[in-house]
C-alpha cells in the first residue's frame, strides 16, 4: 500500500528531478489517513473535522490547497480500502522521532475534538494509534490536555 501512495505521489507531486517522491509527502499521506480514521470514527466526517485536517494540513505541513484536497482524497480512499493502520503507523515510526509522533498525535486529538464532541470511538482510536507509535501513556495523555487547553 505504501509503495501505491509513492507511485500516486511521484505522478502527482514529483518535479522529475527525482524518480521516488520525498518522504514528507508520504508522511503527510500517512498522517492524513490517521486524521481521516479518526474523524470517521463515529461513521462520518463532521464539516468541522474535515477543516480541522485542512488547516492541520495547511498549517504544520505547508500544503497548497491542491496538495490538501489530494491527500484528503486519498487519505479517505486508503481508509475505506485499509485493513488496518499498521502499515501507516509502521513507515511513521521508521521515519520520525518520538517528539514528532507525539505532535501527530496532538493533531490526532485536535481533529476529534473539532466537533465539540469526543465520541469513545475517536478516543480509542488515538489510543490504539498511540499504541502502534510507542507512545507512551504519560505523552498520549499530555498530548490530550494539551490539546484540550487549546480549544
Amino acid at each position: 500500500m505504501i509503495k501505491n501512495i509513492k507511485t500516486y505521489f511521484e505522478s502527482l507531486f514529483n518535479d522529475g528531478s527525482t524518480d521516488e517522491p520525498s518522504d514528507d509527502k508520504t508522511i503527510e499521506l500517512a498522517t492524513a489517513v490517521l486524521m481521516v480514521e479518526i474523524s470517521l470514527a463515529d461513521d462520518h466526517i463532521q464539516e468541522e473535522e474535515r477543516s480541522a485536517i485542512k488547516v492541520v494540513l495547511l498549517e504544520y505541513f505547508k500544503l497548497s490547497k491542491k496538495e490538501i484536497n489530494e491527500i484528503i482524497k486519498l487519505a479517505v480512499n486508503e481508509v475505506n480500502h485499509a485493513v488496518s493502520l499498521y502499515e501507516f503507523t509502521q513507515f511513521l515510526n521508521d521515519t520520525l522521532c518520538m517528539s514528532d509522533k507525539v505532535h501527530i498525535i496532538e493533531h490526532l486529538w485536535h481533529i476529534a475534538y473539532a466537533d465539540s464532541v469526543l465520541d469513545k470511538y475517536e478516543e480509542y482510536y488515538i489510543r490504539k494509534i498511540a499504541d502502534l507509535l510507542y507512545i507512551s501513556h504519560s505523552d498520549y495523555i499530555q498530548a490530550k490536555l494539551r490539546t484540550v487547553g487549546q480549544e
